[in-house]
């Protein structure tokens, strides 16, 4: 009985050949240490009746023969209880080795859940990195670099070349047959001399050129099909640039740069600060700012620098630019829209007004990393070489 029942309670679990066998031999041991408990109940319930028995000296002997026998039967009962754990304790091992072994495919690879789950895990932390690890896509490096001065010999020494066997081989060939004058005219001849070759040039180029001044149909679309195939799209193109200057490059630390130096660059912007602004952007940028920021000196107006919220940062185009990689990034910020006098008069807006601004950034990878004076490599940074805002939207 208490095999059956053990069998049923565990044959579910068992969803495997090796399983089934397993708990096979677990169920073997539960039922035969049953029967043992039951037994060795059965007899110490006997030994008891028999000891209230009103009988002499016999009738004593007998319950201690009893009571000896009971304790045997215990202890022996106690040994089938240590043995039963220890081959349970040993099956179970058996059988979850071999549970993990089939929910992993049984070739020893890792279950298509778990994996799912590390690379969940993985994108997570690309996306959700902390700021501390995160460093400014756009700050120009001012600290110390490595030094770069060669400090060995300059000159330049001629040396010769030692010829191989077959270099060798063939001077030897051309100072025997150099005298004979047909063997020394063949071998000074040079196929570009020839007017076969020359006539031959004068096709090749009159085809090309047909070929590429032609309009038919069928002429642009091979050429379509030769720049998707050879040369790709101009984004791709880029990127293949990108990791060829940084091949650490990574797009979602790359975006969360960008909005780390974004209320960095604006505020610097607002307060019309030339110099913070130097290390992010471009000359030709700093020069249109220099620009702007004399018109508001002249007239005696400054912007409220507050920002409340900057938006998350989105990549609007990866292209090429001059050969450099480009990138176009927007954000937008919620500012105060207030503009003030040089006497802390408020003329345009409010000191609660909020406004949402699009701002509009033109990123340009620079052609080579810096090498710090510790050996570290600070990957080529994004020059920001220009800069749109589009129109403000008033939110309250």
């Amino acid at each position: 009985m208490a095999r059956q029942m053990n069998q049923k309670i565990l044959t579910p679990l068992a969803f495997n050949v090796h399983a089934q066998r397993a708990l096979f031999a677990l169920a073997q041991p539960l039922a035969h240490l049953g029967t043992a408990h039951a037994r060795g109940f059965s007899t110490s319930r006997c030994g008891l009746n028999e000891q209230h028995k009103p009988e002499g000296a016999q009738a004593s002997t007998s319950g201690s023969s009893h009571q000896q026998q009971h304790q045997q039967e215990t202890s022996s009962s106690s040994d089938q209880a240590q043995n039963f754990y220890n081959t349970f304790k040993a099956g179970y091992e058996h059988v979850k080795s071999k549970t993990a072994g089939a929910a992993g495919g049984g070739s020893g690879q890792e279950p298509a859940a778990k994996r799912l789950l590390q690379t969940l895990a993985k994108d997570l932390r690309e996306v959700l990195l902390p700021a501390q690890d995160i460093t400014s896509a756009t700050r120009a490096y001012t600290g110390p670099v490595a030094s770069t001065t060669y400090d060995g010999p300059t000159a330049l020494v001629l040396a010769r070349q030692q010829a191989t066997g077959w270099q060798r081989t063939w001077d030897t060939v051309q100072e025997k047959l150099g005298g004979i004058p047909l063997v020394s005219k063949l071998l000074n001849l040079k196929v570009t001399d020839t007017a076969a070759y020359k006539k031959g040039q004068e096709i090749v180029e009159d085809i090309k050129d047909k070929y590429e001044t032609s309009d038919h149909p069928v002429v642009h679309k091979v050429e379509d099909i030769k720049a998707r195939m050879f040369t790709g799209s101009e984004a791709s193109r880029a990127m293949r640039e990108i990791r060829v200057r940084d091949p650490s490059f990574d797009m979602n630390r790359f975006v969360q740069s960008v909005k780390l130096d974004a209320p960095v660059v604006v505020r610097a912007f607002l307060k019309h600060d030339l110099e913070a602004l130097s290390h992010h952007c471009g000359p030709e940028l700093l020069e249109r700012f220099a620009g702007i920021f004399k018109h508001f000196d002249e007239q005696g107006v400054f912007e409220d620098p507050s920002i409340l919220f900057i938006g998350d940062v989105e990549i609007v185009e990866v292209r090429l630019m001059d050969d450099d990689p480009f990138i176009i990034a927007q954000f937008h910020c919620q500012q105060l829209k207030c503009t003030r006098d040089k006497f802390g008069n408020v003329i345009d807006g409010g000191a609660n007004q909020i406004q949402r601004v699009y701002y509009f950034w033109g990123l340009q990878q620079e052609r080579s990393p810096v090498v710090t004076a510790e050996g570290k490599v600070v990957p080529p940074r994004w020059v920001i070489k220009d800069m749109m805002w589009q129109s403000m939207l008033a939110l309250v």
